[in-house]
């Protein structure tokens, strides 16, 4: 099975993979990570993953998260063209930054796959590039943890205007992914679901990729309708059909660790995250003790 898509990744371009779907000077953003939440969303939710035990107000968090920026310039990002030869000398500074790594960095940050942001160095193409890609080797946009989600051993989330995916266990991070979602508003719908069908080598019915056959669409985890998690091309954030689609590597990894009815929520913005719990208090699907059913029993 492996060594049949060993060369995946060098025709994800050729076969037009993205079945769902398909300039400015420099400007500096003063920021603690890029999308940083708002002390509201630090209030649940917060990106510090030690700040768990800590008893600080939002407003003393986002306090101090102002007074970091200003102590520490090297947080947040700048957007501009940068070079080969400024990623490959990272490394004298810091030896895990190699030129793959903080191309992997950029490719998080721009929501766009490592092969395209070749390009885009290589056109001069203006990108958010980190003031300190230190900083942003184990950055995610993505809360660390959900308290609403502990009593729930997995959870997908996907967050519209990132566009990012998590998957969490037990409410903790385990693994993201910038992703590609539906071209237009509405086509990939917000919601909560769940994982109806898995499927590994999955091909679309209703699309065609550059060759005219149907596109294939593997690693695949169908959450409703026609809408599917998969592998896929990602040009920017929003190039599907509804789809939501996923580098090589995090499909595969989100398809080997999703089951059969693992809870998924796609929420326009991490801001109304908090909206869609309050309202959804006596969905199953979330709480399922306020059904009285046991999760994984197929009677939800």
């Amino acid at each position: 099975m492996t060594s049949r898509w060993v060369l995946l990744p060098l025709l994800l371009v050729a076969v037009g993979l993205s079945s769902c779907g398909s300039t400015r000077g420099n400007t500096v953003q003063r920021v603690t990570h890029a999308g940083s939440p708002t002390a509201k969303e630090l209030s649940v939710y917060r990106d510090d993953p030690y700040a768990a035990d800590s008893r600080e107000t939002a407003e003393q968090i986002a306090d101090s998260s102002e007074r970091d920026i200003e102590e520490h310039p090297r947080y947040g990002w700048t957007h501009r063209s940068v070079d080969q030869v400024e990623l490959s000398q990272l490394t004298n500074h810091d030896p895990h930054l190699s030129y793959s790594i903080s191309k992997q960095i950029l490719a998080r940050l721009n929501v766009r796959a490592p092969y395209y942001i070749d390009q885009d160095i290589k056109r001069g193409r203006p990108l958010k590039v980190p003031n300190d890609f230190t900083l942003y080797k184990d950055w995610s946009p993505l809360p660390r943890e959900i308290p609403e989600v502990h009593n729930i051993a997995k959870f997908i989330l996907i967050v519209k205007d990132i566009p990012f995916i998590g998957w969490y266990e037990y409410g903790r991070l385990a693994g993201d992914s910038f992703i590609c979602i539906g071209k237009n508003q509405g086509w990939t719908r917000a919601g909560i679901y769940r994982v109806r069908d898995k499927d590994i080598d999955h091909v679309s019915r209703s699309y065609t990729n550059a060759f005219g056959v149907p596109a294939p669409m593997p690693w695949a985890l169908r959450i409703y309708g026609h809408v599917w998690i998969h592998a896929g091309d990602i040009t920017g954030g929003y190039c599907s059909h509804g789809c939501i689609n996923l580098p090589l590597m995090p499909a595969q990894a989100l398809y080997a660790w999703a089951d059969f009815d693992t809870v998924v929520i796609i929420t326009e913005s991490l801001g109304a995250l908090q909206t869609v719990f309050h309202n959804n208090r006596s969905n199953c699907l979330l709480y399922s003790e306020a059904c009285g059913l046991r999760r994984g029993t197929g009677n939800i």
